[in-house]
């Protein structure tokens, strides 16, 4: 599977690089930035949208940005409506492809190959599930994202959150039987039984493990389907997942996951 990267287009060398942008100023457009190039320390002129600086959930309050404060964020896009008719680079803090990017700075075997990103599912400030898998026999692709002690995966969390968040970082192991997949995509919660058929899924967890496994506002659960293309519901441990199958009311998607 091609680099999740490879997804932007990469019509100029800039897109789809990391930057540290530092806020300059607010507007209706959004924040307007300074970025400066490595080395040279060259400063380019970039917009961070209002769209693309949080993902909110529903009744959510909006993290507060301030000119001063910095973060770390992708360049989607590179345009000409900076001053003069100069380059203007447009920012994202939400898109998945900044986890990645923060992520393999971390992770030594991303960079070399040995593990490959095969998916990644966001709500940018809240939770992110990254299904990672080996290339190569012996290497142990989850444990090598998350690192001795959590030590690369509080890294890249503390790089993520650099000026607001508390997104939660999870690295899912990726299967090709999408029941193993959705099994391990619903980390932390243990799942009991899961019942898959075309692209709907009936997933089983013990009572106790009910809320976890749907999370808040469905969010454990949301990411699970967005990461392995399945509308997921979750029953409690026992429900006749044949039943409960039939019970779907037609053809589902992910992005309903419930």
């Amino acid at each position: 599977m091609p680099s999740i990267l490879g997804e932007l287009g990469l019509e100029s060398s800039l897109v789809g690089t990391t930057t540290t942008a530092h806020i300059r100023s607010i507007g209706p457009e959004g924040f307007r930035c300074a970025v400066y190039a490595v080395g040279t320390l060259r400063q380019r002129e970039a917009i961070l949208p209002l769209s693309s600086a949080y993902d909110l959930r529903e009744g959510a309050v909006p993290p507060k940005l301030e000119p001063g404060d910095t973060l770390i964020t992708l360049v989607v896009e590179v345009s000409t409506a900076g001053p003069a008719g100069g380059e203007l680079l447009v920012l994202s803090a939400i898109a998945p492809e900044l986890v990645e990017r923060i992520l393999s700075g971390f992770v030594d075997e991303i960079l070399t190959g040995k593990v490959v990103i095969k998916g990644i599912a966001r709500v940018a400030g809240s939770k992110c599930k990254v299904a990672v898998a080996p290339t190569a026999e012996g290497v142990n692709a989850r444990g090598a994202c998350i690192g001795r002690g959590a030590n690369r995966l509080k890294g890249a969390e503390a790089l993520l959150n650099l000026a607001y968040g508390r997104e939660r970082l999870e690295i899912i192991e990726y299967s090709s039987d999408r029941a193993v997949f959705l099994a391990n995509a619903m980390n932390p919660i243990q799942v009991t039984d899961v019942l898959v058929e075309r692209n709907n899924a009936i997933v089983a967890v013990k009572e106790h493990q009910l809320p976890g496994g749907i999370g808040a506002g469905g969010l454990n659960a949301e990411l699970a389907g967005r990461l392995t293309g399945l509308y997921v519901r979750i029953v409690k441990e026992g429900t006749d997942l044949r039943t409960a199958m039939d019970e779907l009311p037609g053809e589902q998607s992910a992005a309903a996951t419930r």
